[in-house]
């Protein structure tokens, strides 16, 4: 396993805390609150906050629907409850759940407060996709359907694409992908200014438009409704689902999500 950060720089704002504040979370220092508390009413907050309920039902969805019984959270940050390794737990004791992240904050943090049985956290460059599908193969079954969960984590890679591609083509076929994005399609002036205000603080973030996404996941089957805004997928209330909507359901949101499943 890489550990491509060894120590923590408490001088700066950082990713993973901003976003685990932006998402409803309590766990960041004052300067990552300077950061993330101009940002709490915005649209690139409602999306992502919508983005990580629909992450919630969509592994929900896959383990009642299609006993998935193993999830990989890329870029898991900061846990929130209830975290994924639960959901999957609940759909079945035996579950496995990997999280990776590449951020030795979010690893720590992640190890400290994930205490389901058959849970691993692994600190790992997401970009380095020979360390990833390395933690993979170690810790899942490869005989059983495996589910990627990328949600909330390639807007935060400029070489998402590139990255999602290079794993795709090394995953076997029937694996699943659950994604979500942030585009500036939607509320671009708005998203624009969150853009900026966060790269100001060193915390870059990629919106991509819908080509780009729907090219990223050009391998997969998608499962209906395809790609849509992440509070119109599959709108309903589950045991999980513990985040109150923010956004009317006849809106748009600055934001894609769905699931599907690798092609053969």
């Amino acid at each position: 396993m890489t550990a491509p950060n060894q120590t923590v720089d408490t001088s700066r704002p950082n990713t993973a805390r901003v976003c685990n504040i932006l998402l409803g979370g309590r766990d960041g220092y004052d300067l990552d609150l300077l950061v993330a508390r101009p940002l709490l009413d915005s649209q690139l907050t409602i999306a992502m906050r919508e983005a990580r309920r629909f992450a919630r039902r969509s592994v929900e969805h896959l383990c009642n629907q299609h006993q998935v019984n193993q999830v990989v959270e890329l870029g898991c940050g900061f846990p929130l409850h209830p975290n994924i390794g639960q959901i999957t737990a609940d759909a079945n004791s035996a579950a496995r759940t990997l999280y990776i992240d590449n951020d030795l904050v979010a690893a720590t943090h992640a190890r400290a407060l994930l205490a389901e049985p058959n849970t691993v956290v692994a600190e790992v460059d997401l970009t380095d996709v020979t360390a990833v599908l390395a933690e993979i193969t170690a810790v899942m079954d490869s005989t059983e359907p495996v589910a990627l969960c990328l949600s909330g984590t390639a807007e935060l890679l400029a070489e998402a694409p590139a990255m999602l591609g290079a794993l795709t083509r090394q995953l076997p076929p029937g694996t699943w992908i659950v994604f979500s994005h942030i585009t500036d399609d939607i509320a671009g002036d708005d998203i624009g200014i969150a853009v900026e205000a966060l790269g100001n603080a060193g915390i870059d973030l990629h919106p991509r438009d819908r080509d780009i996404i729907t090219a990223m996941l050009a391998p997969y089957r998608l499962a209906p409704p395809g790609l849509i805004a992440p509070h119109r997928w599959r709108p309903t209330d589950t045991a999980h689902d513990t985040l109150r909507p923010q956004h009317p359901r006849a809106w748009d949101l600055a934001a894609y999500a769905a699931i599907g499943q690798l092609s053969s």
